[in-house]
């Protein structure tokens, strides 16, 4: 008997994919008034307030997709704050390999490679916070668009050969 009744308190929880049990609607109320109030109590049904199963059920978490396809296609996106903390932690690389780079400057004019090595290696994870931010696709249609294509040439181009040459 206990052992049901746990399955069925995680079960309620919303973490399974089947569809919830119908629960039978008994009411011991005497008068309209306090039926409409009772339903308002979300403990007086079942003894427990029932989680939203799908995203569009309610606001909030992210919650288990209705199929796996569903379930894969969203794999590989993410959300907005997840952008950015990749962002946020991919722009902080980006300065500190910088500011190794400008720090260590006289040090490292010995040894051009290493210099060039560091500074490519920032404006790479500098290009990719860009393309985690924008999407990888946006982002590229972006620096391959007619105007910025001289640009982007450029730039890509002294990256290049700055490790040629270093």
């Amino acid at each position: 008997m206990a052992s049901s009744s746990f399955r069925d308190s995680m079960n309620s929880l919303g973490w399974s994919r089947r569809e919830p049990a119908a629960m039978p609607t008994t009411s011991n109320s005497s008068t309209p008034f306090l039926g409409k109030l009772q339903s308002l109590n979300p403990f007086g049904q079942g003894g427990y307030v029932r989680l939203p199963l799908y995203e569009n059920e309610a606001p909030g978490a992210p919650l288990p997709a209705r199929t796996r396809r569903e379930e894969e296609e969203g794999w590989f996106a993410l959300s907005r704050w997840d952008r950015l903390l990749v962002f946020g932690a991919l722009n902080l690389a980006a300065i500190a390999l910088f500011v190794v780079c400008f720090t260590l400057m006289p040090v490292l004019t010995l040894r051009p490679r290493k210099f060039a090595i560091l500074w490519s290696m920032a404006s790479a994870l500098f290009l990719s916070s860009w393309a985690v931010m924008m999407g990888p696709y946006t982002y590229l249609k972006h620096l391959l668009s007619t105007e910025r294509l001289p640009f982007t040439g450029t730039y890509f181009g002294s990256i290049a050969m700055t490790l040629y040459f270093a």
